[in-house]
């Protein structure tokens, strides 16, 4: 093996055992696996001597589960599995191990394989996996990935899987090969201009750089924030345009434009001016065009905040004044009866001075609140409409200097090109960048069926005969802010340059490039048509309602109740309360631990730490250190961050911090969840924790998560933060096990998710050919 493979850490050590290591079976499995079919057990019958035939045998179960052959000793193997199998196949015989020729071994192979239809690896195979393996990095450049699938490749190609070096060497030239490809295509595509906005990124000036601070996130939508968050977008400007046309031309997927901007996201400045340019410019130019699009979320998104601000602060002031013009009318009300009542008063002689009637009036109501109340009278009383405009009137000056910057500096587009209101708001980014108002403008530019006949008095100034005279500018901008958000939340409107935001259309391919794509990714259950895969689901569906309903009518679904008469199906309630003290008196027998010691217990049943992979794998030995890991998790889990955490442990900070930055991603977080999940699955009280045996049962739900560091995300909610800020991790669960978590808004409503979460877990589930545990994707 060259120096170089060894440079490049594939697969733990726990993951290389997993997969190359003797298997060690448990009751269960030992019963399935070396249960031998009359052609299984002819084969090993045919073997010279015991000792032969053992081995035979043992070899035909360890290839029914690992695929590979092991070249055993009697020493290596269990004995457990011994036992067992002269307990089935040889009762009452003594056995007395002995060494097998290495010829043996050959043979045997060579007989299983063909009892199987396997083939044995051999050279002649190398072109063909590497080709496969050349294929996988344009999907993803991650090591485990590319082995991952070539071992799912070989087996269903039924070849026997090479030695780990083997696979590691087939990897490390497929990266190079990458590597030397994506080079090549980029100093052949980026221009001179090019190469100099990017060298400027990594010009070092006083103590940041200009790729420093565009890496800094925003905290929140103060102004200040949106400024910076402006200038971010526009010094990248000119590299996502060159992103835009060179990253589609280097045909890598959506998943290694990530990878590569997460790379420049964790190189410093001096790292990235070290690595060789070619890389350097792939890096820089995924994280411009992967931040440009995040920087265009961010300004949407503040414009949204700051508009339904706005919007709630109208809305109750206009509810205020109304609500006090009605209380002012209905106390005002009894005393102007009682002045009404004065003139049909029969006790005040027709010949009485009027003077007179007017102390008697005085008496019933103040000469100041008698002529502001005659007053309020004599004019229209202002409708709930006109006072809304009136309080949007208050609060103009924040609309311009909020909105009216994020607005203009936002790129909204929508399917129908004579969108009224983008029309509408590209008019005003035209007015407004001549240093014009829009009052200023005649009426006739307005944009046609942007205005409603209701609001016609509200937004535009009316002669006597009602024909529009001029505009009212600043309400009439509010109005558009307004429709433009209400048309961005329905989809109507989107950005083209979003990471979020977008079209669902943007994350499909032209039909032109279908066949081609399909043909790439080898998924089986894409290589039929569409509509029988949807007829199948839907009869899938029907049986499975037919099922319930017979099982309902049969009584077996003893948890739920089903009332005939009001055709209404509601859940029974448990008529015997819960054992309490059982409940107790059971915890009150496990013993305390401290978090780490169950942190060590987990990982030694399922290595979940493992699957917390580097980044940048290549120098990589072996797995961080297990302490640094928990410890990392445990702080940023309970918001203590990692400076807290080496205050408070024997762990340098710095530590800490090369632990978090190299291991902690969204990926390894969810492949390391997976792991959890997926033991979970195995235990044997798995099931009963569902309402049915048969049936895993799913349901979703959202824990409020208060934040210790603010974010664009974290939104202030008093029913759950008080006056703090947080977020949602919204879960799909199934069985108490967590699935699927996405961290949304506490303003958003959950139900929006749900439809989404199903879709991609069906995905998820046909995209991984059936290989996951079927307690995620049942």
């Amino acid at each position: 093996m060259r120096a170089s493979d060894k440079n490049l850490t594939v697969l733990s050590d726990a993951e290389r055992e997993a997969l190359y290591g003797l298997p060690d079976f448990d009751d269960f499995q030992r019963a399935e696996y070396f249960s031998l079919t009359d052609e299984e057990r002819t084969l090993a019958q045919r073997r010279s001597g015991i000792p032969e035939q053992i081995l035979c045998m043992l070899q035909i179960g360890y290839f029914k589960a690992k695929q590979t052959f092991f070249n055993l000793s009697f020493s290596d193997v269990p004995q457990e599995d011994i036992d067992f199998l002269l307990r089935c196949y040889f009762p009452g015989v003594l056995f007395s191990p002995r060494p097998v020729r290495q010829a043996e071994y050959y043979v045997q192979c060579n007989e299983i394989v063909k009892l199987y239809a396997y083939r044995l690896w051999s050279k002649d195979f190398t072109p063909q996996v590497t080709e496969k393996a050349a294929q996988l990095t344009l999907r993803d450049v991650t090591p485990t990935f590319i082995l991952t699938e070539l071992v799912t490749f070989l087996n269903q190609q039924k070849i026997v899987r090479p030695g780990y070096t083997t696979l590691q060497a087939i990897i490390v030239d497929a990266l190079s090969a990458e590597r030397k490809r994506l080079g090549g295509l980029i100093e052949e595509f980026l221009d001179e201009a090019g190469i100099s906005a990017l060298k400027q990124l990594l010009i070092r000036e006083d103590t940041l750089s200009e790729l420093a601070a565009i890496k800094q996130d925003s905290k929140n939508f103060s102004y200040q924030m949106m400024v910076v968050e402006r200038q971010k977008r526009a010094t990248l400007e000119p590299l996502y345009q060159i992103a835009k046309v060179l990253l589609p031309k280097l045909e890598i997927s959506q998943q290694n434009k990530n990878y590569y901007a997460s790379l420049a996201n964790f190189y410093s400045i001096y790292d990235l001016r070290r690595l060789k340019p070619g890389q350097t410019y792939l890096y820089l130019l995924c994280y411009a065009w992967q931040r440009y699009q995040q920087l265009s979320d961010n300004l949407v998104s503040s414009f949204c905040y700051q508009l339904k601000k706005l919007e709630e602060e109208t809305k109750t002031i206009s509810e205020q004044q109304f609500n006090q013009s009605l209380a002012s009318k209905q106390q005002e009300a009894p005393q102007v009866g009682r002045l009404i009542l004065l003139y049909v008063d029969e006790a005040i002689d027709d010949a009485a001075l009027f003077g007179t009637v007017r102390d008697q009036a005085f008496n019933i109501m103040p000469k100041d609140s008698l002529v502001t109340a005659g007053q309020r009278l004599c004019e229209k009383s202002p409708s709930q409409m006109a006072l809304r405009w009136e309080a949007v009137d208050k609060v103009t000056a924040r609309c311009k200097k909020n909105l009216r910057p994020l607005a203009m500096s936002t790129h909204f587009s929508s399917t129908d090109t004579q969108n009224p209101w983008l029309m509408a708001l590209n008019w005003m980014k035209t007015v407004f960048s001549r240093q014009q108002t829009l009052a200023q403008r005649p009426v006739s530019e307005i944009p046609t069926d942007t205005i409603p006949k209701r609001l016609r008095p509200h937004l535009l100034m009316l002669d006597e005969e009602g024909k529009a005279t001029s505009i009212r500018g600043d309400r009439y901008e509010f109005w558009i802010y307004r429709q433009i958000r209400k048309r961005f939340d329905i989809n109507e409107l989107y950005l083209n340059d979003s990471v979020v935001n977008r079209r669902f259309s943007d994350d499909l391919v032209s039909m032109e490039q279908k066949a081609d794509i399909l043909k790439k990714l080898d998924i089986p259950w894409l290589r039929q048509p569409l509509d029988e895969s949807i007829d199948a689901l839907y009869a899938e569906l029907g049986q499975q309602w037919k099922l319930f309903d017979r099982e309902l009518r049969q009584g077996k679904l003893k948890h739920l109740e089903y009332d005939a008469v009001r055709k209404h199906l509601t859940w029974r309630k448990s008529k015997v309360n819960k054992d309490e003290a059982l409940k107790v008196a059971f915890y009150a027998k496990l013993q305390a631990h401290g978090i780490a010691d169950i942190f060590r217990f987990v990982n030694e049943q399922c290595h979940f730490l493992s699957a917390l992979t580097p980044l940048q794998p290549r120098y990589a030995k072996k797995i961080a250190d297990e302490d640094s890991l928990m410890a990392v998790i445990i702080a940023q889990a309970l918001n203590h961050g990692n400076l807290s955490m080496a205050e408070t442990s024997d762990i340098p900070y710095h530590v800490l911090e090369a632990t978090y930055q190299q291991y902690l991603r969204l990926s390894t977080l969810k492949a390391s969840n997976d792991r959890i999940s997926n033991f979970i699955s195995e235990l044997s009280i798995f099931p009963y924790y569902s309402f049915g045996l048969e049936q895993l049962y799913g349901s979703v739900d959202g824990q409020k998560l208060e934040m210790g560091t603010p974010t664009l995300k974290a939104r202030h909610s008093k029913k759950y933060f008080r006056r703090g800020k947080g977020v949602v991790a919204y879960t799909l669960l199934a069985n108490h096990i967590a699935l699927q978590t996405e961290l949304i808004g506490a303003h958003e409503h959950e139900s929006h998710f749900f439809i989404r979460y199903l879709l991609q877990q069906y995905l998820e589930y046909h995209a991984n050919g059936h290989h996951r545990r079927h307690a995620q994707y049942q």
